[in-house]
């Protein structure tokens, strides 16, 4: 379903420690105008770099989603983007101080609240659309992520911690249902208890805390700070992947099915989704040029080339 490209009406301001390094940033989000896309900004060496979020900009998807472009890095920057995404934000300038994104309380829900009272405004171009014709995956493993042609965007996510208490989780979302994106804004980011150790032995969630981390123990087969809902960490999952989906300058339409996904595959299947996009790019290019010049020819005109809508 075709929609108007968004942004927001005002500038939002967060503040807070990073999840992984434990360091204070800031990062101020602007609007901007219609094809900007999200893009993040920030000084170095008193010049302004700018880092589009697309696939050609992540370089690291242990943990966490991290966007580069070789001499500044951002990390964990996956849940402000799923808020993004979520709520049809398609155009901001992320303007950053610090090595990681303020992990607020763990969820997408401090930024969806600020953005929604910042306020969204819709803009004159048509947001591009990109609809599965055919089925595509990637696989790592007993992993998964596949797609499958759906005349909106669904997604079916299952999670296994075995042994533990999260097991098996699924949860289904589907975008077009009335506060659709509402039922997953809220699910933090999870770990267990007695992984800590060793995490920050490893430099991660240095920042991490009760706080900001819905902690279970495997030891007392329990969460230790309360869930926020029954099934929380696999809501949290499709979160993430909606911020890898945030990636691409188009809306998706597609039935996505994720099998004990994670950062990694997210991404690789974002990668895949642009290549598919380029793909019917050139194949609707060839197929409307051809057209356009073969009845071109028998009513006697000028050939003129045909172009795909938006």
């Amino acid at each position: 379903m075709s929609r108007k490209q968004q942004t927001l009406k005002s500038s939002v301001r967060f503040e807070g420690i990073g999840l992984h390094t434990g360091e204070k940033s800031t990062i101020e989000v602007h609007p901007a105008s219609e094809d900007t896309g999200l893009v993040f900004l920030t000084r170095y060496q008193g010049k302004e770099r700018a880092i589009p979020y697309t696939v050609d900009y992540i370089t690291d998807t242990r943990n966490n989603i991290t966007v580069s472009d070789g001499v500044v890095s951002y990390k964990t920057v996956e849940h402000m983007m799923g808020a993004l995404y979520g709520l049809g934000i398609d155009n901001a300038i992320l303007e950053f101080t610090g090595p990681e994104m303020p992990i607020m309380d763990g969820s997408a829900a401090p930024f969806v609240e600020a953005f929604l009272k910042a306020g969204v405004v819709a803009q004159h171009s048509e947001k591009k659309v990109l609809r599965l014709m055919e089925s595509l995956w990637v696989t790592k493993d007993d992993k998964f992520l596949v797609g499958v042609p759906f005349y909106a965007l669904k997604i079916n996510y299952t999670i296994s911690f075995p042994n533990s208490p999260i097991g098996t989780q699924t949860f289904q979302l589907n975008m077009t249902e009335e506060d659709a994106f509402s039922s997953i804004a809220q699910a933090r980011t999870f770990g267990f208890l007695e992984d800590i150790d060793y995490y920050q032995k490893n430099g991660l969630v240095l920042g991490g805390g009760f706080d900001n981390v819905h902690v279970y123990s495997r030891k007392e087969n329990r969460s230790i700070n309360g869930a926020r809902y029954d099934d929380e960490p696999v809501r949290h999952k499709v979160l993430d992947l909606l911020g890898a989906l945030a990636l691409l300058p188009y809306d998706i339409e597609g039935f996505l099915v994720s099998y004990k996904g994670g950062h990694t595959l997210d991404v690789d299947f974002a990668r895949l989704l642009s290549h598919y996009a380029e793909k019917q790019k050139e194949e609707a290019k060839i197929f409307t040029e051809g057209y356009s010049y073969q009845v071109s020819g028998l009513l006697h005109l000028e050939p003129r080339v045909a172009h795909l809508a938006s």
